[in-house]
């Protein structure tokens, strides 16, 4: 299972809950009258808001709302969000996986539209997004919902990049996992953010579904180079810069940072490609690692969809936990000859592999 997917809980849920009507019932009461006491705590707020002391219930294996409550619910939420107060993201959370449950294509319009809510300190945006792309693929996925699959394909060209991104990843999850063919329509637009959309996420993303569909996958600067900067992330001062033909990999990458900081390439390794340690979505990781569906020697650099000034992780030695920032910082369209990957620029001296953070060091 997907670390904090919650499309990937849903289906798990939907695949092994099997309850009788009478229990459905009883389940939808009680959701009925959780909402009846959210509604009268938001009508009678105190001076000082703790929404943490405001239950919805459990809803591990929560079967949703009858029809008449959805509407209320997604109203109760506006007001929950506009409102300040300890306990507001767990609550916002309760309400939003409550709405999801239901899976009814009715809310559609409300997950398109909170994707645009956000304020300045607003540490819920990231899960909100996510919940509502999410419960979009899952109303595509277990109700072939054809007004959730248009959500998706729309919020693909949302105006910000992290959306754009999370909706090219869940559109391509939409139709993978109920094995339906992808549309001529929404390939024309995969293959058009693979290759002009300006941020690194939603190009990755793109052709992330490209690959996992058995679909080419554009290459990049044909012929040409791709310098990037590796630094320790913990000492920056520290850095080599490597140049690669587009037709290289990563794991080409991992060994000549090996050799450029003089260790032994002896150790598990990955690269997460947004730069976030663990994030599935982006990560290839090394051919012995057998847990990863993508591996290092099979990321080509040109196919990866890189863009100047994009930062990515290369993580090694996963017990000793080594961690370097990767940089691109230069695109060029010809190779000039020579041996590849090369060395063009190395500042700092590297530390020992085996007495790094030593104190006499």
């Amino acid at each position: 299972m997907r670390r904090n997917d919650p499309l990937e809980e849903w289906l798990f849920l939907a695949n092994i809950n099997e309850l009788d009507p009478k229990n459905v019932a009883q389940r939808q009461a009680e959701a009925h009258a959780a909402l009846d006491r959210l509604a009268e705590f938001l009508d009678n707020l105190p001076p000082k808001v703790n929404m943490g002391n405001v239950r919805l219930g459990s809803w591990w294996g929560a079967v949703g709302l009858v029809p008449a409550d959805l509407a209320r619910a997604q109203e109760l939420y506006r007001r929950v969000y506009a409102i300040r107060g300890t306990g507001n993201t767990f609550l916002q959370e309760s309400l939003l996986q409550l709405i999801a449950a239901t899976e009814d294509p009715a809310s559609v319009p409300f997950w398109v539209e909170i994707l645009d809510l956000s304020r300045p300190r607003d540490t819920f945006t990231e899960t909100r997004r996510t919940l509502a792309l999410a419960a979009l693929a899952c109303l595509a996925i277990q109700r072939n919902s054809s007004a959730a699959y248009d959500a998706l394909r729309g919020a693909a060209r949302h105006v910000r990049p992290e959306v754009r991104a999370l909706a090219m990843y869940y559109l391509g999850r939409a139709y993978l996992e109920a094995e339906r063919p992808i549309p001529p329509e929404t390939l024309a637009d995969l293959s058009d953010i693979a290759v002009h959309d300006a941020a690194f996420g939603p190009r990755f993303q793109a052709r992330s579904v490209l690959r996992a569909a058995d679909l080419p996958v554009p290459l990049d600067n044909p012929g040409g180079v791709y310098a990037l900067k590796v630094k320790f992330k913990w000492a920056k001062r520290i850095c080599r810069t490597i140049e690669l033909k587009l037709e290289q990999t990563l794991d080409d990458l991992h060994f000549a940072i090996q050799q450029a900081i003089s260790w032994d390439a002896d150790h598990l390794y990955s690269f997460y490609m947004n730069g976030r340690l663990h994030d599935e979505r982006y990560t290839f990781a090394c051919p012995e690692d057998e847990d990863s569906p993508l591996f290092t020697d099979e990321a080509v650099i040109g196919e990866l969809g890189l863009v100047m000034k994009h930062t990515f992780l290369y993580y090694f030695d996963y017990g000793d936990s080594h961690q370097f920032e990767v940089e691109v910082v230069g695109i060029c369209p010809e190779a000039e000859r020579g041996k590849y990957p090369r060395v063009v620029d190395s500042q700092g001296k590297a530390p020992p592999q085996y007495s790094w953070g030593d104190e006499e060091e």
